[in-house]
This record gives C-alpha cells, structure tokens and sequence, in this order.
C-alpha cells in the first residue's frame, strides 16, 4: 500500500525570516487542507488468505473523520461472477450486512447507530465463481456514502484515501539470484554467489490478472533452506512495482533458497538460481570458463591451505569451479577415524569429465607422519543434514576418480592431489 511522506518546514531566524517561515507554513496548511478530504476513508482488496478464488474486501473510516461510513459498494473486475459473500468481519462487523448484487458487493449498516465511526472497521470475504482466467484488469472500484442505505446525492459521497489498494496481488515474478556473469563466449551466469559479498536480485509483483501490480508495497522475506547468517537489505519497491533487493551470506553453504510472502492474502513465491536450478550456492571463490586457472586460499588460518585447479572446457566453455571452507559440525567419522575437523568446499558446476584439485598445506597444518598414511574423506551428504563421509581411496599408478593422493613437497607442506567425478558436491580436508 502506498505510503504518505511527512512535509517539514524549516524556520529561520531573523524577523525577516520569521515571516517567511509564517508564509510557507500557511503555504502548506492550505495546500494540506485543499489535498485532505473532508470525508475520508480507505478500502482495501486482496486475496483472501491462502484461498484463492476469494477476496477480502475492507473499508476503514479514516481515524480522524468527523463523519461516518455507513455504506459502500464494492464493484468488481469486468468478467468476474461473484459468488458467496463469508468471513464478516472487523472491529463492527454485527453491525453491517453484506451481499452481492450482481457484480457488486454492497456494504450497509444496519442502522445509523451501528455505522463505522472513526478509524473502525468492516470486512467480508466474497467468491469468484469465474471470470478470473483470462482477465485483463484485476482492478475494483468502490463508493462509499455517510447514509447507511446508500442514498443522497453526490455530496453524501466520501472521499477515498489515495493509499487504498484496490488491484489484488496474486503473484510474484522472482528474478534470478546471479553472480559471475563471464565467459570466454558470452554472458555465463553461476548459481553460486560469494561469501561477504551482496548479490542483487529482483521481484516484480503481479495483480491476480498477471498484470504488473503498479501500487503493490508489501511483502517479507523468510529464510528456507541454509542463508541462516545472512543480511537481506530491506524491500525498496520502486515504480512498475518491481523490487531491488539483496543480500550478504556469512558462511559457505549448499543448497540455499529463500521466499518472499505476502502476509495478508499468504501469497508467496521462492527464489531461483540462474541455469535454470531452484537453489544456489554460497562459497568463497568463483571460477568460470574453460581453461581458467582456478586458486584459492583459506582466508581463516594464519597458515595458508591453498587450492589449484583448471576449469576444463565442458559444457561449450560454460563450466565453472566454486571453492571455499568451513569447519566440520562435531562427531563427524571418516573411514572408521574422526577427522581433523575442517572441510574445503569443491563445487564444479557443469562439470561433464572427472577433474583433479590440488590442496597444499601450510608444513603447521601437515599432520606428523608418512603423507601416505592419512585418510582423506568426502561428503555423501550434499544437503549437510547427516554431514556423513567417506574415505577416498589412494590412487594407484593410473589416478581413476576418484581417489586422492597425499605427499610430503618441499618445506615440509602436505600435498594432497583429487581426483574427483564431476558429481562430488565438496569434499573434506585436514586442518
């Protein structure tokens, strides 16, 4: 719903500028009086809540009428057929009837005494039985007058509230949650984003005829699968009502969606990756296009663990490589041993071939012994609902992944070389 914004004015000092302050505030208290009706009130429809096929009409009384309301009508869309009027309700919802008389549903008080008085209240659900599929305008109208019977002339007529909402919502159009967008032959466009960095993302608001729903301001966002550390820049609608937002995620994560609801009608949509896929990923570093050298370091440990791989040129040139970290949860067994506790995330992306990573331990991290004595494991839980894992087995003399291969490089640093099948969500490491 639309919003007023609060006029300020300013006074200077000076006896000069005191008749100035006096002018402009006279100024605008009779540009005020001339844009405040002197019989205001508010109507609003949207669907009812979860039911579609029902709208819930509501007329408010504005909280400073010196008048009543004692009845309105409620014309519907063209095309539309009502149905059952249910659901009065409202802070003096006993003292109204409403029923539909052909494509209108008339509000009136069953007395003067029961009319709405300041800042109350009247609602009623009705039924569209068809009309819907196929409209061309999902906007109501609505008059209301001061008699409770309808009656009077034109003067009897109140003044409706520019906020009002008479376009219901019915959808949101979700835009894609993006973040790398090259590639050696064109726009690539990731299902991963970054850690600690925003990524944008855009919602348009439909009426319930798929028209852009131009006066539409609402909506919240509620978190879904992973994002539970994670920034979302308030709502910030704009004009043609389509919504810039973002958000900032703090820890990496697989699998992640989020929603937009409407409260009143409870009508949502979730959110979509690019590449057609309904989640997306959040990991610390991005790689993309065929033949990209891909490194990474551990940004969390004074001793570096560093990862290098190539992007192979699958998918025309498309593929892409995320990698990042984080520690594993507690109690977390890996071929019959409890592993170090840390992970490196490997995230290949239109991976089509098995392809090989190399981590590099800092010669602090290497754990004391032969290289070829330590386990390396790998998630068989992409979703982390279980964190269960499995060791990789050693390479033999032809590496056929995936299998890992561990040794001691110069300086003392453990190098361990995977080899992995294009569906291994993200694999552990030591730390």
């Amino acid at each position: 719903m639309k919003r007023f914004g609060m006029r300020r004015v300013v006074r200077y000092g000076g006896s000069v500028g005191v008749l100035v302050a006096v002018v402009v505030a006279i100024a605008i208290a009779a540009a005020t009086a001339e844009a405040t009706p002197n019989k205001p009130y508010a109507a609003n429809v949207h669907q009812t809540l979860n039911t579609p096929g029902s709208f819930t009409l509501t007329l408010t009384n504005d909280p400073h009428a010196s008048q009543s309301l004692g009845s309105a009508d409620f014309t519907a869309p063209g095309g539309f057929v009502l149905g059952a009027v249910t659901g009065i309700g409202g802070t003096d919802s006993s003292g109204f009837n409403v029923t539909v008389s052909g494509d209108v549903v008339q509000f009136r008080a069953k007395s003067s005494q029961t009319a709405l008085g300041k800042g109350q209240t009247v609602s009623a659900d009705v039924t569209v039985t068809s009309g819907i599929a196929g409209c061309t305008s999902a906007q109501w109208s609505v008059e209301a007058k001061q008699s409770n019977d309808f009656s009077g002339t034109p003067g009897n007529d109140l003044t409706l509230n520019p906020a009002s909402d008479l376009t219901p919502l019915g959808s949101y159009d979700f835009g894609p949650v993006e973040s790398v967008q090259t590639a050696q032959d064109g726009p690539l466009h990731v299902p991963q984003i970054v850690v600690n960095h925003t990524t944008s993302f855009g919602i348009t608001a439909l009426d319930t005829c798929g028209n852009v729903d131009a006066d539409y301001s609402g909506g919240a966002f509620v978190l879904g699968t992973g994002l539970a550390d994670a920034t979302f820049a308030p709502l910030s609608w704009s004009g043609g009502s389509t919504v810039s937002a973002s958000l900032t995620p703090k820890t990496i994560e697989v699998g992640d969606q989020f929603s937009i609801e409407d409260g009143p009608s409870g009508i949502s949509a979730n959110s979509v990756s690019t590449g057609g896929k309904p989640t997306f990923d959040v990991v610390q570093t991005i790689c993309a296009g065929g033949g990209t050298s891909c490194v990474w370091t551990d940004p969390n440990g004074k001793s570096p663990i560093t990862a290098r791989s190539t992007v192979p040129g699958d998918s025309s040139g498309h593929a892409s490589l995320g990698l990042g970290y984080k520690p594993f949860k507690d109690a977390v067994t890996c071929g019959g041993a409890l592993p170090v506790g840390d992970s490196i995330y490997i995230d290949p992306f239109q991976y089509t071939e098995p392809f090989t990573i190399v981590l590099t331990y800092a010669k602090s991290l290497a754990p004391k012994g032969p290289a070829s004595s330590l386990i390396t494991c790998k998630s068989t839980d992409p979703d982390e609902t279980s964190w269960s894992s499995t060791a990789i087995p050693p390479c033999g003399n032809t590496p056929v992944a995936p299998c890992a291969d561990a040794e001691n490089v110069q300086g003392g640093a453990l190098q361990v070389t995977l080899h992995l099948d294009p569906g291994d969500p993200h694999t552990g490491g030591f730390h």
